[in-house]
């Protein structure tokens, strides 16, 4: 459930970093042919799914990987009304558990404030419509989710504030309080949005099956990438795969802006002295982000399975997120076979 991860990393003062949006490199409105899948979602009223959401983090070192967090979510897609043009549905989050794992005590920290917050959030139900595609049109109470959204990640920061790691920060001239004041808030709500966006996020696209591999160079909006994608059905009962992968080169020096825009929020001049005279001697390699997906498809259009996997790496080192989604149950009065 991304809007903990995203309160977690927020306050973790992790750098944000968009090699791409939410788009992808399949087809919208093609014209059907025979090699093509269309993903369209024959839906009914009263159709009700729940999924389990796990979210895991890795922090990579070599051969060396350790985890470094666990958050699980269920969550509930019921469809309130069915029409010619689209469908009515609501997203209700049901319960959350955490890594019981912890090996550190901010991980054993963190732990705690998702199991706080998690608690004000269970029970909370996004509104939003489709077209008869179902692709998402329309979210109908974002209001709602805003006012929330901000009451929690205000606790989270009053919480944050008084761990022993984040007042060493705060004597070296970096004032989580301060830094909370330029968040914004629609980042926030997209915490509750990411999962269900990630769910629906093809539907209404043609794509063509089979593989294939594209390349772009680096230009002043993007950066050099290659995409691989992968389109197939199975032989046996109709159900569908769409996999799609984009690696980015990221620059040397916009690794190194990246991470000066946090060291020179700190008033210690010693440390971006510091930051300076080391990067370019340790960091000497450009870094790469990947970001790969693979949702599986009942033959009625309803997701069963879903993979998003980030990784960003400068040479041997870096970190992983992976965001696994999986049917749990379901009533459905679509074709299954």
């Amino acid at each position: 459930m991304k809007i903990l991860i995203w309160i977690l990393s927020l306050l973790a003062i992790s750098s944000g970093l968009t090699v791409y949006g939410e788009s992808n490199p399949m087809q919208e409105n093609a014209k059907p042919q025979d090699s093509t899948i269309d993903v369209i979602g024959w839906f009914n009223k009263y159709d009700t799914l729940t999924y389990w959401i796990h979210e895991t983090s890795w922090r990579i070192n070599g051969t060396d990987t350790v985890r470094t967090g666990l958050v699980s979510t269920k969550v509930r897609i019921n469809v309130v009304d069915s029409t010619a043009t689209g469908y009515k549905m609501d997203y209700t989050f049901l319960e959350f558990t955490t890594d019981t794992t912890a090996t550190t005590s901010l991980t054993d920290f963190q732990n705690k404030i998702i199991a706080k917050l998690g608690q004000k959030i269970v029970g909370t139900t996004v509104h939003f419509e489709t077209d008869e595609y179902g692709k998402i049109t329309k979210f109908n109470n974002l209001g709602q989710i805003k006012k929330q959204a901000k009451s929690l990640f205000k606790q989270a920061i009053n919480d944050f504030s008084k761990l022993p790691e984040i007042q060493g920060l705060k004597e070296m001239g970096f004032d989580i309080k301060d830094y909370a004041k330029n968040v914004d808030t629609d980042k926030l709500v997209d915490g509750y949005l990411a999962e269900l966006k990630m769910l629906f996020i093809n539907h209404g696209l043609s794509m063509q099956i089979g593989e294939n591999t594209e390349h772009e160079d680096v230009t002043d909006t993007q950066f050099e990438n290659t995409t691989y994608s992968s389109v197939f059905r199975d032989d046996d009962d109709d159900a569908y795969h769409i996999i799609y992968d984009v690696t980015s080169i990221i620059p040397q020096n916009m690794l190194k802006a990246m991470v000066s825009g946090i060291v020179e929020s700190l008033s210690d001049g010693s440390v971006a002295e510091s930051f300076n005279k080391n990067f370019d001697e340790q960091v000497n390699v450009d870094g790469t982000f990947e970001d790969y997906i693979k949702i599986d498809y009942m033959p009625c259009g309803w997701p069963y399975y879903v993979v998003r996997q980030k990784t960003i790496m400068v040479s041997t080192r870096g970190k992983l997120q992976q965001t696994v989604i999986s049917l749990d149950s379901y009533t459905l009065t679509c074709w299954l076979n």
